[in-house]
């Protein structure tokens, strides 16, 4: 079985956080379209603890969950996206890089 090296880069985003109207996460996975990279996933949390403290109740507002944008690609494709991901996230976010590996 052959295996490939790849970078998955993860962003932590609020999810009430917006770009020019859009929510965040939507213009992360505009950027990774228009770079055409091969597969970005967003998954809103149920709750979590970090800076800020997330626990479910059913009177929250739904918007302002944690969300995870996560992005598989190439590690020269990723390297060129990095920029484009700083410029959009700014200081609303945690963007960490991983290598995996893929079947």
């Amino acid at each position: 079985m052959d295996f490939r090296k790849m970078i998955r880069v993860q962003i932590r985003i609020a999810g009430n956080k917006r770009v020019n109207g859009i929510p965040l996460s939507q213009a992360i996975l505009e950027v990774c379209r228009q770079e055409s990279i091969l597969g970005a996933t967003v998954t809103r949390c149920e709750f979590g603890y970090g800076e800020h403290d997330y626990k479910p109740h059913i009177l929250r507002n739904m918007t302002d969950l944690p969300e995870i944008v996560e992005i598989v690609d190439e590690p020269t494709e990723i390297m060129n996206l990095l920029p484009k991901l700083k410029e959009v996230v700014e200081d609303n976010g945690l963007i960490t890089l991983e290598e995996v590996l893929t079947v």
